[in-house]
């Protein structure tokens, strides 16, 4: 059975700042996709890496990828795989509200993803990985991410 992996990152100029996420899609080692989007609007780094998950899992959700074949979707950021392993599920049975009892940040993204992880659900995997480490799949979705083309295609 082929294995789908998919690699995501955001990134932001001066955090807030312009920003874009990016996303790597390898199949059995083979690459396979990949999508960006970069922006000249105020954005954050949090809010960049909560897009291309947002992407990846549409990915897998859109291409029935789920069904016959295992995903695991990587990321370098703590908070968001976090958020997608355990915290968005007690955010949203506490109204979006975080411990601290204040509104959940970037909230419009984090309904975004409950909804897909709720009503879509599907069997994938979301795995931490450290940030600049030469994982191809990772170093190649952070320079679609920071718009540096010349090393994504090096």
């Amino acid at each position: 059975m082929p294995q789908v992996d998919l690699y995501v990152d955001g990134a932001c100029k001066g955090n807030p700042g312009p920003g874009g996420w990016g996303l790597v899609g390898f199949c059995d080692g083979v690459y396979g996709t990949h999508m960006f989007e970069l922006t000249d609007e105020t954005t954050t780094n949090n809010r960049e890496e909560l897009k291309a998950m947002i992407e990846a899992i549409k990915l897998a959700i859109e291409c029935n990828l789920y069904e016959t074949t295992p995903v695991t979707i990587y990321s370098d950021s703590a908070y968001v795989v976090n958020t997608i392993n355990d915290w968005i599920w007690s955010w949203a049975k506490n109204n979006w509200m975080n411990s601290k009892k204040k509104t959940v940040e970037n909230i419009d993204l984090m309904k975004i993803i409950y909804n897909y992880l709720n009503t879509n659900f599907c069997p994938f995997q979301v795995v931490k990985i450290p940030g600049h480490s030469d994982i191809v799949g990772n170093e190649f979705a952070d320079a679609l991410a920071t718009g540096n083309t010349k090393k994504a295609l090096d």
